[in-house]
């Protein structure tokens, strides 16, 4: 991997099935047939690894392997993989031509361009090593793939498809059976345990594998790089920053990734139901509720309503959470029973990210959204400290969740020690519930029974304390 462009760690290859995929894909249509191939998908879905793992098996008696790692800002690498020798150098454009004469008449030559995207300052790359891929002959094969920074080419000349014999393959983000499917493995789990570090949901809780990938993938989504080879922390910085920089949330909920190849990482890629078309949603639930808390809840229905789709599963939880918080931040929530008639509305609020007890204002209710991942019983909490209420709510679009008031619990003990304590005299535990799924809710498992009798909760009583509410019109625009 050194000089590739790539990570220069020794890396331990994980080969779920698009692995293999991309791998008949690279040996059978390009390498046999000839056709210009384009390797598409969102970044951290490893593209790039797999093919440079395919270049080193092609046989070096016929081929010549060149493999040319380019990025915006930065100095361009080539690896050549000739005979038994392996040698490399930084290039520009004025390089190019160069690069891809080879003398020897007797091999076969196969370019490997990768971190391509459509950015102008690629264009002379592509047009350069097109120009060379059609050349071709059968003497001396030229073969040609672009391994892309971004999961789709944007428009293409339909007339160059024809001529280039161009092929698309796809590589779909990670889904979280695929995660727990690798770390079975031992020898897999051991080399990315460090980074499976997302908090638990209990301190001091000895976690197994599967809460830790499913901690983790509260933030990394369906990125594997950001799953196995970046810290918490980290992936959580990234990913904030690039919420950051939007201009538009909206426009970014509603039209994906192709609205801006710079925020291209917070956008993950899955195929829809018998392999027709794709979808594009939010990488993660932390970049999803991150962004809905900047977009209005009306960008938020149209964004779900084109996703709705999708082969991960996991995104119909997300989608709940992303129309409660936008609609908080923008504009309010309307609270409706199981027929949809309106029982109340929660005023827009501003809305604070802690797991720790923020500054209270006197005067007006504070929001707050816990920064860990599945604190077990509350995704939102309402304080007023004028009034003295606070009211947990728990967010779900299941049939049925567990009420584990032990969690409940443990936050208002840590709000009756802090600097901000004030004694409760209202305490509600709601739960939002998708308005379908609102007749037949129910709780599966509860815990925690007689906790909350200093709040005047008998024990016993909770499950008929709880509000049940629903939200109306999730998926209407």
């Amino acid at each position: 991997m050194d000089e590739s462009g790539l990570p220069p760690i020794r890396l331990m290859l994980y080969c779920r099935p698009t692995f293999h995929s991309q791998f008949e894909f690279l040996r059978e249509r390009v390498l046999n047939e000839g056709h210009l191939g384009w390797i598409l998908g969102p970044p951290g879905t490893g593209k790039s690894t797999t093919a440079m793992a395919f270049a080193s098996t092609v046989n070096r008696s016929e081929w010549i392997v060149t493999w040319i790692h380019v990025g915006k800002n930065m100095t361009w690498r080539c690896v050549r993989l000739i005979g038994d020798e392996r040698k490399t150098r930084a290039i520009d454009i004025a390089d190019m031509d160069e690069v891809l004469r080879i003398d020897d008449d007797t091999m076969h030559h196969l370019v490997l361009l990768d971190g391509w995207t459509a950015a102008d300052s690629f264009t002379q790359l592509t047009v350069k090593c097109v120009e060379w891929f059609l050349q071709s002959n059968e003497i001396k094969q030229r073969r040609l793939a672009f391994v892309c920074s971004v999961a789709a080419r944007g428009k293409v000349q339909e007339d160059m498809e024809i001529l280039t014999n161009a092929m698309e393959f796809h590589v779909w983000s990670w889904t979280l059976d695929e995660y727990l499917n690798a770390i079975k493995d031992d020898e897999v789990f051991q080399s990315v345990s460090q980074c499976l570090d997302a908090p638990a949901v209990l301190p001091n809780e000895e976690m197994s594998r599967a809460a830790m990938v499913e901690s983790k993938y509260y933030y990394a989504g369906g990125s594997c790089r950001y799953m196995f080879h970046f810290r918490t922390a980290t992936v959580a910085t990234k990913l904030s920053d690039a919420v950051d920089t939007l201009n538009d949330a909206a426009t970014v909920a509603t039209r994906g990734q192709r609205s801006s190849l710079s925020i291209n990482r917070l956008f993950g890629m899955f195929k829809r139901p018998d392999w027709e078309g794709t979808v594009s949603p939010l990488i993660s639930q932390y970049a999803a509720t991150t962004v809905a808390i900047l977009c209005g809840p009306e960008a938020i229905k149209k964004f779900m309503s084109t996703h709705r789709d999708s082969s991960n599963p996991a995104l119909d939880g997300w989608m709940l959470e992303m129309v409660f918080f936008a609609s908080l931040r923008n504009g309010g929530l309307d609270l409706v029973d199981a027929a949809g008639n309106k029982l109340e509305s929660w005023n827009q609020s501003v809305i604070v990210v802690s797991d720790a007890i923020p500054a209270l204002s006197s005067a007006h209710p504070v929001w707050i959204k816990p920064e860990k991942w599945n604190q077990g019983g509350y995704d939102a909490i309402m304080v007023c400290k004028r009034t003295r209420h606070v009211r947990l709510v728990q967010v779900t679009s299941a049939h049925k969740h567990s009420f584990r008031i032990e969690h409940f619990y443990g936050w208002l003990m840590m709000l009756s020690k802090s600097p901000e304590s004030f004694e409760v005299e209202t305490m509600e535990i709601i739960f939002v519930v998708e308005q379908d799924k609102l007749s037949a809710f129910d709780f599966t498992t509860v815990t925690g029974h007689g906790l909350l009798v200093p709040f005047d909760w008998p024990k016993g009583k909770e499950t008929d304390l709880v509000r049940l509410v629903g939200i109306r019109g999730l998926y209407s625009l």
